[in-house]
């Protein structure tokens, strides 16, 4: 007997989680609303089919990951012509509240972290890391084995370890900060 699911458990479980990878990733909780609310709309239309799937949480988040691949190469695009036009965009922070002043630092450290990261390798690290899922769970969620997500995640890693080093070395002729080490 195949089994049927709810779309408003289904929607419950699913849309908080979606949001929060939208935000993580775009940096904007409005598009991520936006994103997520788009993902659950066509899950709605094709809920017949999805409702008989073992996991459609795991179709939900496939078009989420790929609504926003489009956003970041249509956000990219549109960035590439701002700037071909010599256009600024001003954005003042200390206009903005300050509990969405600091939400916003956070998203924007937390999006400059993982820029350098392929598609995938930033969904996989922000549903492992921000959305406190389990390489199983991720794995379901996505549609790949576990393999392919601790693979991911390794990959991912290594290339922020590599990042992150980066930022912290100094530059060359700079003096470095260390005190010094007497444990010859």
């Amino acid at each position: 007997m195949v089994a049927t699911h709810d779309f408003e458990t289904v929607f419950r479980a699913v849309f908080p989680r979606l949001v929060s990878l939208g935000a993580l990733q775009t940096g904007r909780t409005d598009v991520a609303h936006d994103l997520a609310q788009e993902t659950m709309l066509r899950a709605h239309a094709r809920w017949d089919e999805l409702r008989t799937y073992d996991a459609p949480e795991a179709w939900c988040h496939t078009v989420m990951s790929n609504l926003l691949i489009d956003h970041h190469r249509s956000a990219a695009s549109e960035r590439r012509a701002v700037d071909r036009l010599g256009a600024r965009l001003d954005r003042d922070p200390a206009t903005a509240p300050s509990a969405d002043r600091t939400a916003a630092s956070a998203l924007d450290r937390w999006n400059e972290l993982v820029a350098p990261l392929s598609d995938r390798h930033r969904t996989i690290v922000t549903l492992y890391y921000a959305d406190d899922l389990s390489v199983a769970q991720i794995a379901a969620l996505l549609g790949t084995s576990r393999g392919a997500v601790k693979a991911s995640l390794f990959k991912a890693r290594r290339a922020l370890r590599k990042h992150v080093d980066a930022d912290a070395a100094p530059a060359a002729g700079e003096a470095s900060d260390d005190i010094g080490d007497d444990h010859g």
